[in-house]
């Protein structure tokens, strides 16, 4: 199906009557060919059959047909496709009933809890800082598609992008069309479409292109590349789910025999049998079948659980009888007879099965197994890397792939627009690999195990620039090399860093703040902190506090801090 192309000799017009004009724009079908000269080239010097390619299909196809297959097999690698997968349909609705079951649906929301992080503004995410050999003019640029196209994604009105994370963890797939002005030259909205009903071509005149329904003339449409986001959980040639709750269902299930079982247990044990004895000497057959018939409707109970409401009731009512008294008449056959019957059976009560089908459950989820400690709150977050685990490190790994997968949704649109409003980074390969979304983590989190880190490192790095010098005693590591090596400094920090002693030359502050009197030689460096006639070098004493105190703190941070020993 992969090779499957209505489109003939490139006559498009032909197929679309009008439906689609975007395949008319010819900066949309430009778009849809971007990086098409690359793949031209790879797909007519490959010579192996690829393992996304059908051997049967190759060899009677024409070089049309072949090339347009090669193609499309080369998407395959890195997308699934639901339309290739006639099961699809009835797979995903399983996937949607199973997501909704209590321990799922749990997993599914914590994953999409820790992908998906808003901040304060209500963003879950924000652009990547593109370099400074960009324009300012790009930079603008960059960022008006950014908001551009997070409002017309609805993302700063509620949760929808947790929403959209959340079934993309359930269907394995996301698909939208990217809606443009009337001009082509501005994206507008977005409309989500079924995945199940889009499949890939392609047409050498035109680069990719996507069809939906396409067995279908009456409801076909041909969308170029540049018009649609799809997604999917998983690769064409992967192996794997089709999405996050697949892998659930068959751990799910196994825990629900094993608790079924549990309950079943207890409540076969906890029923009392009855066993009647009816006396029918002397009676017919067909008024001895009457008889009976009259006792197991006088003493038989039917009893109903509504799962929904999670009531019960007994014959009919949802009044509980304390007790019921039980009445024979004896005659010249004799009296019923009546006796209460103990089930025998293996003792199911055991938990220990059961904890070995949950712990399955929950490594199914790829949730550390820490996050479950539910008596000490889930578990303790770490403040540095040294105390994570290799389940924490694994999770993170697990979520950092979710969410590179789902960046497309930002980044397609984002990248689109910028091509648009300047058609020469087309082929600026530094600005695509820099061009993207990043997303928020736990900042309290993030930010206190930031700080814990960096001092960290600042202790080993005042280690290596005190401790290890040459002959002469100048240090042996130069600072350059202490700060990227081992601070770990981005070259954003470096350059805030570097505005800060622009704007301060002192390297503390302002006048009158920190750099002036008050921190670098009135108020803290002499006459209130240091000095020993004021405030602690007098009230308290001239020897130490007055002395130490008001001549080191005083002098080495009124001097120092204030001074050139402190700008580095």
């Amino acid at each position: 199906m992969s090779s499957y192309n209505p489109v003939n000799g490139g006559n498009l017009s032909g197929v679309q009557n009008g439906q689609n004009k975007g395949l008319f724009s010819r900066m949309l079908r430009d778009l849809s060919s971007w990086g098409m000269r690359y793949d031209d080239m790879v797909s007519r010097n490959r010579v192996a059959i690829g393992i996304n390619e059908d051997p049967n299909l190759i060899k009677n196809t024409s070089m049309y047909d072949f090339f347009s297959q090669r193609a499309v097999a080369s998407m395959l690698t890195r997308k699934s496709i639901p339309y290739l997968d006639r099961a699809y349909g009835d797979k995903r609705r399983i996937l949607r009933e199973y997501s909704i079951k209590d321990e799922i649906r749990d997993f599914v929301t914590k994953v999409a809890d820790e992908s998906v992080i808003y901040d304060d503004e209500d963003r879950f995410c924000d652009l990547k800082i593109l370099p400074d050999e960009f324009s300012q003019d790009v930079k603008d640029s960059y960022m008006e598609a950014f908001d551009k196209v997070y409002r017309s994604f609805g993302f700063n009105d509620g949760k929808l992008a947790w929403d959209y994370f959340r079934s993309y963890l359930i269907d394995g797939y996301l698909t939208f069309e990217i809606v443009y002005d009337d001009k082509q030259q501005n994206i507008i909205n977005f409309e989500r479409l079924d995945s199940s009903t889009v499949v890939p071509g392609y047409e050498p005149s035109v680069g990719y292109i996507w069809i939906q329904f396409p067995e279908d003339p009456s409801l076909r449409r041909i969308l170029l590349d540049s018009q649609i986001i799809h997604i999917s959980y998983s690769a064409g040639d992967d192996y794997t789910e089709t999405s996050y709750v697949e892998g659930l269902i068959k751990p799910y299930n196994q825990l629900k025999i094993i608790e079924q079982t549990r309950i079943m247990f207890n409540m076969i044990n906890a029923t009392h049998y009855q066993q009647f004895t009816v006396p029918i000497s002397g009676l017919s057959r067909q008024r001895a079948e009457e008889q009976i018939a009259q006792l197991i409707a006088d003493y038989s109970e039917e009893i109903e659980w509504d799962e929904t409401l999670g009531t019960v009731q007994i014959n009919g009512s949802k009044h509980l009888p304390y007790n019921k008294q039980l009445w024979f008449p004896e005659g010249e056959s004799g009296r019923p007879d009546m006796q209460i019957v103990s089930p025998e059976g293996h003792n199911l009560n055991e938990s220990d099965i059961l904890t070995w089908f949950y712990n399955i459950l929950k490594r199914a989820s790829q949730i550390p197994f820490t996050r479950f400690d539910k008596d000490n709150g889930g578990g303790s977050i770490y403040s540095d890397a040294s105390e994570m685990t290799r389940d924490e490190v694994q999770f993170a790994n697990f979520i950092s792939r979710l969410r590179t997968g789902f960046k497309e949704i930002m980044n397609k649109p984002i990248k689109l627009q910028m091509l648009l409003d300047f058609p020469e980074l087309r082929d600026d390969d530094n600005f695509m690999n820099n061009c993207g979304i990043e997303f928020h983590s736990k900042e309290l989190f993030e930010e206190w195990k930031r700080l814990n880190n960096l001092q960290k490192r600042a202790e080993i790095a005042s280690t290596m620039l005190s401790t290890l010098q040459d002959a002469d005693g100048n240090p042996y590591f130069h600072i350059e090399y202490v700060v990227q090596e081992i601070l770990k400094l981005s070259e954003e920090d470096k350059q805030a860093n570097r505005a800060f002693f622009e704007k301060y030359p002192s390297g503390t502050g302002g006048e009158g703040e920190s750099g002036g009197d008050d921190f670098g030689g009135g108020d803290f460096g002499g006459g209130d902190f240091g000095g020993g006639d004021a405030d602690l070098g007098g009230d308290t004493g001239d020897t130490d506090l007055g002395g130490d105190t008001g001549g080191d703190t005083g002098g080495d941070t009124g001097g120092d801090t204030g001074g050139d020993d402190f700008d580095f």
